[in-house]
């Protein structure tokens, strides 16, 4: 039973409970006996009726089926139309969030909320409220941490409770606040009751908690809570379950440089999710899967240009967040500046950086690939300009395992570009974690060939073959 229903039935006169009841029973031509049945004796149906006793949730049930009523009819009364109405007001912009719509989800949410009688549907105020804060989530609006914040703190239902603290950890973790993602993923699992963490969206929460402990360096907390994810997925052989288990061991994998472990990982984990209806989820894992093919050698470019112009598509079916969105428009730019097509590529990189509003991570990768582009073509200084706004960015991050990862990078390409001040203040940062490996840095490492083939498109000329490697980040 829902938090609002309980309220409504507690809040309710059992006087006025018992008429309805009552009231009901006479017009099914219903007797006393036949009505309490199994589930209660005449005497105390009798109770009931003149409201000396209020009927418990299981026994109010039996009764409404009885009675060929429903329990929020006996609770509700008369307001029972308008909770239908109200669900059907729900159901709508439940469906635009998840058609990809999410200003129309979110209109539909807040005129839910502005209803005075939403109290009387039973979870209706939770169900409104989860919407409104993923919609403010998909359209990268701040407001959305407020949202799913509120969310969490009104005690909702376990799986709303999971969904929202899972997509709040994951804007912490887009945000650069490593350490929030971390405690807001384990605060929600800490307060799951044991019954309820074999669920499908328990899984998916853990799995985000093991993603930001890596990244944090603690890898072997991340390692087994992911071993256990997996075991358990299994054991539900929910493929949603083993698909998040499979993408994360993949990420983590190709985070370690075992990156043919990690396509295959990712590509078990795609047939998995290809099999529900979670497009965005899709999405996403396309990407991962896109990334991961890059990173092989020799790379192979058209599989992954195709994999990330297909989540285009889907992320704009989708409830996808502008983080979702630019992380794979940064996978594009990287996949151009491979083929060669330099002036292609800093355009997409600078439209990246139009887009990655408070998304720290994106912005630094996004100004790497324009760096990388702009010191291929001859542009030294627009390389220089580029890294020093990457530098800065960073500047304002915390010391974790992801930003000592941007700092290697940064510190290798302002090397390169002769900004050694930079570079030897950059390397001294990423001192901080240890095992790492450059990523986005290795677009400096492209074989000479692939920059020449740039240069020679760049200038209406024959692109020669390519063979290179180019390692970056999901």
């Amino acid at each position: 039973m829902s938090p609002e229903f309980a309220h409504a039935l507690n809040a309710l006169d059992p006087a006025v409970l018992g008429a309805r009841i009552k009231a009901t029973r006479v017009a099914a031509g219903l007797t006393q006996p036949a009505l309490a049945g199994q589930d209660a004796s005449v005497a105390y149906l009798s109770r009931i009726e003149s409201g000396q006793r209020r009927p418990g949730p299981s026994l109010l049930e039996a009764l409404a089926g009885r009675l060929g009523v429903t329990v929020d009819f006996l609770v509700l009364g008369d307001a029972w139309e308008d909770s239908r109405r109200l669900e059907l007001k729900l159901d709508h912009a439940e469906l635009s969030l998840v058609g990809g719509d999410a200003a129309q989800a979110l209109a539909q949410a807040r005129e839910v909320l502005d209803e005075e009688g939403l109290a009387v549907l039973c979870g209706g105020t939770v169900r409104a409220r989860y919407v409104e804060a993923a919609a403010l989530d998909a359209l990268g609006d701040p407001a959305a941490t407020a949202a799913y914040t509120a969310l969490l703190e009104s005690d909702p239902d376990s799986t709303t409770a999971l969904r929202a603290a899972t997509a709040l950890s994951r804007i912490w973790r887009e945000r650069g606040q490593l350490h929030r993602a971390v405690s807001t993923a384990r605060a929600a699992l800490d307060a799951l009751p044991p019954q309820e963490r074999g669920t499908d969206e328990a899984i998916r929460l853990s799995l985000t908690l093991a993603a930001a402990l890596y990244t944090v360096g603690q890898v072997e907390e991340a390692a087994a809570i992911c071993d256990d994810a997996i075991a358990v997925a299994e054991e539900l052989d929910s493929p949603l379950a083993r698909a998040s288990a499979y993408w994360n061991a993949s990420v983590m994998r190709a985070e370690s440089g075992a990156v043919d472990d990690a396509l295959r990982l990712a590509s078990t984990a795609m047939h998995l999710m290809e099999s529900t209806e979670r497009i965005r989820d899709i999405a996403r894992l396309r990407n991962q899967l896109a990334w991961t093919m890059v990173r092989v050698h020799p790379p192979r470019l058209a599989e992954a240009r195709e994999a990330a112009e297909r989540a285009v598509a889907e992320l704009e079916w989708s409830a996808a967040s502008p983080a979702d969105r630019a992380r794979n428009a940064t996978l594009l730019a990287v996949v151009t500046y491979l083929e060669g097509d330099l002036e292609e590529a800093a355009r997409q990189a600078g439209a990246v950086l139009d887009a990655a509003v408070e998304l720290p991570f994106i912005e630094v990768g996004a100004l790497i690939v324009q760096g990388r582009v702009h010191w291929a073509l001859g542009r030294h200084e627009e390389a220089r300009d580029a890294y020093r706004r990457a530098i800065a960015v960073m500047t304002g991050l915390g010391a974790d395992r992801e930003a000592a990862t941007y700092w290697f990078d940064l510190a290798t390409l302002a090397d390169e570009a002769g900004l050694h001040d930079e570079a030897r203040d950059a390397y001294r940062r990423a001192a901080a974690s240890t095992g790492l490996h450059a990523r986005l840095a290795d677009l400096g490492r492209v074989s000479q060939v692939a920059v020449d083939a740039g240069v020679v498109q760049a200038r209406g000329g024959k692109a020669p073959e390519r063979s290179s490697t180019c390692t970056s980040r999901e």
